[in-house]
């Protein structure tokens, strides 16, 4: 067992002190001090002998010291602390930490032990503290952001109201402390290794996420912003930082990791393309949106720019319009738009774009829906309004003209008796007659297009009427162009005017061999086929679905782009030449074939012919 310290051990004790200890009888009057009050109080030893010790405290604070005292006196078993100022030798105030006890009961002390440490250096930091408080209470008091101060060791030197909040703890339970006490316990090593670098590395600012534990036991989020504070010499004195309670974003992203894993399969599936677009480039991109443009998922994702997808002409337009979108004034917008398929189609879509977040950073979410389809019935619509329009104006032209015709060819044959005897004035009026013709063949022929020509439509079997008109076609069209029939051997009969139908055959034979000035092969083709309600065909004329006779009528020749095909059976449109040709040919053909209930499609490309489709409604339960 280790021996108890001798009297002249506690004697060194008490004299190497950096404390001053003076012992005071009753009166409080002065009678032994110890070496340590030279450093604290500016007094030797024995200066201070017969001194009171309340002489040694400023007047303001002698109140304080007069019922420390009485304290002493009523309660001689308990020690009394206080902090006074005091007036040092050398005339500035100090500040002391008092620490008293009454021994004048015990008999080995017999007087009042007052212990003085000098703590102005901390007096002086807070008021500096205090001073800087006022300074900037009315900023930080009213802020709704976590704000404090800590020292280089990471103690909280100084905390706003709002921390306190947060926290739960009043102030006296967080200053002094190191901050990363109130981090979750399992986050506190990588919190600590995030600063450590920070300040290792001299980087000023740094911004970071953890998990708090507030005095309740509640866990709170926050996301930190923190730089690093330096002295005028450059050290490192500390830390200040700005905080947010960020634990509902943290709930709302988890709950948005909940909904995306919840409903990400109902946009896989969707029948409308999703594309998510960031810095030009697809960072997502749904099955349904690969489908449209032809290409596998990876494949898009792998473009380095996303605007090649669009037509070079479209390209400028989005572009501008997807830049202005900025999540206010600006969120949305709708375009109408042209894409580029892997293998060079094209694709007519309409894009809902608008402003959205992928990994943390803006993006573009579009989706977009394939009306290419949709595009392609409202343009044969508005393509059979316009014949149909046409087609009304033609008839009314044709039978006012017809009439006139009537007057001037009646008129011309009474001439004609009368002239008999004058050969010249004879050859006058017989071009009169012949002119007249021409004028009513034109106008049958702007009657058939119009459909208000009388037919006399009777079953019929389209083979026959190939056969025959095939016979007259070779005379026709001359020796180098040769004349090729492909014939169903069994067809379904059809209810129409065999005149008509011969003039449609012969007008498309006729159309084929000008495709071909040098030349080539004309097909004509009979089937019984069955259009569905989705065929192009069915959309185009109105028809129901059901069973049809094809006669197709195919060239090698020049063919047609698409501009032409659009314009191709408007009445006096023609590609040929000034002086060949009316512009009339397939404009007949065309109105003969809906006056009897069909429909005709072209197919061409340029360089590579053209196929004109003929489908005429097949008689039922009739077959030849």
């Amino acid at each position: 067992m280790t021996d108890a310290p001798s009297v002249e051990q506690l004697a060194a004790l008490i004299n190497f002190s950096v404390d001053a200890v003076v012992l005071a009888d009753i009166g409080g009057v002065i009678h032994w001090a110890n070496p340590a009050t030279t450093n604290v109080l500016g007094y030797a030893p024995e200066d201070l002998i017969g001194l009171r010790v309340g002489d040694l405290v400023e007047p303001q604070d002698l109140e304080a010291w007069t019922a420390l005292s009485g304290e002493l006196f009523d309660h001689p078993e308990t020690t009394q602390t206080g902090v006074f100022r005091c007036r040092h030798r050398d005339g500035r105030i100090c500040w002391t930490e008092s620490v008293a006890r009454n021994l004048l009961a015990e008999p080995t002390v017999a007087a009042i032990v007052v212990h003085y440490r000098d703590v102005s250096d901390r007096k002086a930091t807070e008021e500096t503290l205090r001073v800087t408080e006022d300074r900037y209470g009315h900023l930080f008091a009213a802020a709704a952001d976590i704000i404090f101060e800590t020292d280089a060791e990471g103690y909280f030197r100084f905390v706003n109201p709002e921390t306190l909040r947060v926290f739960g703890h009043p102030s006296d339970e967080v200053i002094g402390r190191r901050f990363t006490e109130f981090i979750r316990a399992d986050y506190r090593p990588t919190i600590l290794q995030h600063y450590y670098k920070q300040t290792n590395e001299g980087v000023l600012n740094s911004y970071v996420e953890f998990p708090c534990v507030t005095r309740s036991g509640q866990e709170v989020w926050l996301g930190q912003n923190a730089w690093l504070v330096f002295d005028a010499k450059g050290h490192y004195t500390g830390m200040q930082a700005v905080a947010r309670d960020i634990t509902e974003r943290r709930r709302a992203e988890e709950a948005l990791r909940a909904a995306e894993a919840k409903y990400r399969g109902l946009v896989e599936q969707s029948l409308v393309g999703v594309y998510i677009l960031q810095n030009d480039a697809l960072v997502y991109v749904n099955p349904k949106g690969a489908d449209i443009l032809g290409y596998a998922q990876q494949e898009l994702l792998d473009l380095p720019w996303a605007y090649a997808l669009l037509h070079e002409q479209d390209r400028a337009l989005v572009s501008d319009q997807l830049s202005r979108l900025n999540g206010e004034d600006h969120a949305n917008v709708q375009l109408a738009l042209r894409g580029v398929r892997k293998d060079g189609g094209l694709v007519q879509a309409e894009a809902f774009c608008s402003v959205t977040e992928f990994g943390g950073q803006p993006a573009i979410l579009a989706t977009v829906i394939d009306i290419s389809d949709r595009v392609k019935l409202e343009g044969q619509l508005r393509q059979a309004q316009k014949m149909e329009a046409v087609g009304r104006l033609a008839g009314g032209i044709a039978h006012d003209f017809n009439n006139l015709l009537t007057a001037i060819r009646g008129n011309a044959e009474l001439m004609s008796h009368r002239v008999k005897q004058d050969p010249a004035m004879a050859a006058e009026v017989d071009e009169i007659l012949h002119a007249a013709d021409r004028a009513a063949s034109l106008t049958r022929q702007l009657l058939a297009f119009s459909r208000k020509q009388v037919l006399q439509p009777v079953a019929l079997d389209i083979n026959e009427i190939v056969a025959s008109v095939s016979r007259m076609a070779r005379r026709l069209i001359g020796t180098d162009v040769q004349l090729q029939q492909e014939l169903a051997p069994s067809v379904s009969q059809v209810l129409a005017d065999p005149a008509q139908i011969e003039q449609v055959l012969l007008n498309l034979i006729v159309n084929a061999r000008d495709a071909m000035p040098n030349g080539g092969m004309i097909t004509v083709q009979t089937a019984t086929v069955r259009l569905e309600a989705d065929s192009p065909e069915m959309s185009q004329a109105g028809l129901a679905p059901g069973q049809f006779v094809l006669l197709a009528v195919s060239d090698n020749g020049i063919g047609m782009d698409q501009a032409t095909q659009a314009r191709i059976f408007e009445p006096f449109f023609t590609t040929k030449e000034t002086g060949r040709g009316t512009g009339l040919g397939l404009a007949t053909v065309y109105g003969i074939i809906r006056q009897t209930g069909g429909a005709i499609s072209v197919v061409s490309e340029r360089g590579h012919g053209a196929s004109f489709r003929v489908y005429l409604p097949a008689v039922a339960g009739v077959s030849s």
